[in-house]
């Protein structure tokens, strides 16, 4: 309601104090904006002047990381030395992009496989190089890992863990076999982060050197689609690791009447109803390949 001059009584006093702290906080982000356009972007202040301050670990010192300006990883640390700790020069505070590209500018030089991260499973799906890697160690060790490889690993690949339990399978879980063995963290997806060779079997034929071949007579999903076509990489129910529980029931996935698979049938009197048919490569036992035999026999 106006009173006789018109004023808003002790309504107009709350308005005029409001307009009053907004005339405050406008002066106050006026100056703060002004100060940072004078003090303009961090600058680079030597590694001397962050050991002043941060105390590494002797391991750390002697590592290749420790033999680099910190200032490489971190980024300038004018403003961080200036505020005596200014948390956001961490890596941690920064995106997982930002981590990558300050690990990368270093580890993408001559190293081919790690050149390819950003374009890995890991890498897009914002796998940070931090999740893995201790960047000051508390020791010298291979990788600069936050711990051994497997256990690492299936931290994050429950399923895969999964399959290693099943009752056949590589023995990486006991030690015998590491997931560096086969896979490469930082591969690109082309390879499936399969480590060695692109070809889909060479991985596998590194340890079954047996399968390696070539042969005088190849079997065309060994070198088509290489050893998962018939086998578990990780783990399976079945034995030799096999898809199915039955031979016969993997092999007539491609040797049987159809459409679009070029493989011959079984002959006629291969009755699979006998159980003595039932298990192929108890007659063609070169089943990988084989240098005489077209068929496999021997």
């Amino acid at each position: 309601m106006l009173r006789e001059d018109n004023s808003f009584g002790c309504n107009g006093i709350h308005v005029r104090e409001d307009m009053q702290i907004v005339l405050v906080v406008l002066a106050l982000l006026t100056v703060s904006s002004a100060f940072q356009q004078e003090e303009g972007p961090p600058e680079p202040v030597g590694r001397e002047t962050c050991l002043g301050c941060h105390d590494v670990e002797a391991p750390f010192s002697q590592s290749t990381h420790g033999e680099s300006e910190c200032e490489s990883c971190h980024g300038p640390g004018s403003i961080h030395a200036e505020s005596a700790g200014d948390v956001s020069i961490g890596p941690a505070e920064k995106t997982v992009s930002w981590v990558s590209q300050q690990c990368m500018s270093c580890h993408a030089l001559g190293e081919s496989h790690v050149a390819d991260y950003d374009r890995s499973p890991h890498g897009k799906n914002q796998v940070s190089c931090l999740d893995c890697h201790r960047i000051h160690p508390e020791r010298s060790e291979f990788g600069l890992l936050k711990g051994e490889v497997v256990p690492l690993c299936v931290s994050c690949h429950k399923a895969s863990e999964a399959e290693f339990r099943k009752p056949y399978h590589h023995p990486v879980l006991e030690g015998g076999m590491s997931c560096l063995d086969c896979h490469s963290p930082h591969s690109d997806p082309q390879r499936s982060t399969r480590r060695l060779e692109v070809f889909p079997r060479f991985g596998c034929v590194t340890c079954h050197v047996d399968k390696r071949g070539p042969f005088a007579f190849e079997h065309t999903p060994v070198t088509v689609n290489g050893c998962q076509e018939c086998h578990q990489s990780h783990g399976s129910v079945n034995p030799l690791m096999l898809t199915r529980s039955d031979v016969h029931q993997l092999c007539l996935e491609c040797h049987s009447f159809t459409p679009g698979v070029a493989t011959s049938q079984p002959p006629s009197f291969h009755d699979i109803r006998s159980s003595r048919y039932r298990n192929c490569t108890v007659c063609h036992r070169a089943i990988h390949g084989s240098y005489v035999s077209p068929l496999f026999l021997r």
